[in-house]
């Protein structure tokens, strides 16, 4: 019997069974694409044929897209009512808290447990095992899986016990790490006209007024004008950014800045950057001319 099920092998969800496997514990992976399941196997992972086959292993670890695919998935597959009583899937993915909320509910009615864990970090942080997850879940849960958790991450930090908590927490977190990248853009282009080297201000910037990993980062690959191989794409971004303007929506509140940051999101992808990183927000900006009578 497996300790562990890894449903989703893309590139983060790849990393995530590796660093599993590293750690001694028994993993199987399912993916949709079968293809990215044969390298995993031959480091030792077992590969199902179906997803029902998932709860096999007492705890699920799913590492999936977006609110469609989880619901494809988990909640209209027939994969709950396969599994044990007893078992637990923690979600990875980065979905609505309304969603996280209707998955916890219907995880109850067939006594599965459900913790939700989005992460921070893209596939070089998953590769490292340094991603950074939020959690929410009934504690006894969160103890359970903690181990399985602390063997792919750097941090686990427990924002309550009702999973949605821990899904606007991320939503929340997308929208300060694209303000970033928005603030970083319009920065480097202002002194790029300037006559100043983006790397210089870049290093400037994140050694003083903004330190950190997030200005690092992204301003590395902005200075640079390098945006592949994406950690993160404009259409994931928005789709994020749209997540939190939802949740936002639903208390009352409204986020002008995600609003902005939405629709700058959708002219990237418009101007064909839908497969670079969502740093190429900084491309057009470059390119973002006062119309001649503002001049």
């Amino acid at each position: 019997m497996t300790d562990v099920t890894v449903v989703g092998t893309g590139g983060m969800g790849a990393a995530i069974a590796r660093n599993l496997l590293g750690a001694g514990h028994r993993v199987a992976v399912w993916n949709r694409d079968r293809a990215s399941l044969a390298p995993l196997a031959d480091a030792g992972a077992v590969a199902l044929e179906h997803v029902r086959e998932a709860f096999s292993s007492p705890v699920v670890l799913s590492v999936l897209a977006d609110d469609a695919a989880v619901r494809e998935v988990f909640l209209d597959s027939g994969v709950l009512q396969a599994a044990p009583q007893g078992a637990v899937h923690v979600n990875l993915a980065t979905i609505s808290p309304a969603l996280a909320e209707e998955a916890a509910l219907l995880h109850a009615e067939r006594e599965v447990g459900y913790v939700a864990a989005p992460m921070f970090g893209g596939v070089p942080v998953a590769e490292a095992g340094r991603l950074n997850l939020v959690t929410a879940g009934e504690p006894a849960l969160l103890a359970q899986v903690r181990p399985l958790l602390e063997a792919i991450s750097a941090g686990v930090w427990a924002v309550g016990e009702s999973p949605r908590q821990a899904n606007v927490v991320k939503v929340a977190g997308q929208v300060l790490i694209a303000s970033a990248i928005q603030s970083l853009s319009e920065a480097v282009a202002l002194a790029e006209r300037g006559g100043l080297d983006a790397g210089t201000v870049v290093e400037l910037f994140t050694s003083t007024i903004t330190p950190g990993p997030v200005y690092s980062n992204y301003g590395g690959r902005i200075a640079a004008g390098e945006y592949t191989p994406a950690g993160f794409t404009p259409v994931l971004g928005r789709k994020d950014i749209d997540l939190a303007r939802a949740q936002a929506a639903s208390t009352g509140l409204r986020l002008p800045a995600a609003d902005l940051l939405s629709g700058l999101l959708t002219e990237a992808i418009d101007a064909g950057h839908e497969r670079e990183d969502w740093a190429s927000l900084a491309v057009v900006q470059r390119h973002r001319d006062l119309p001649e009578a503002a001049r």
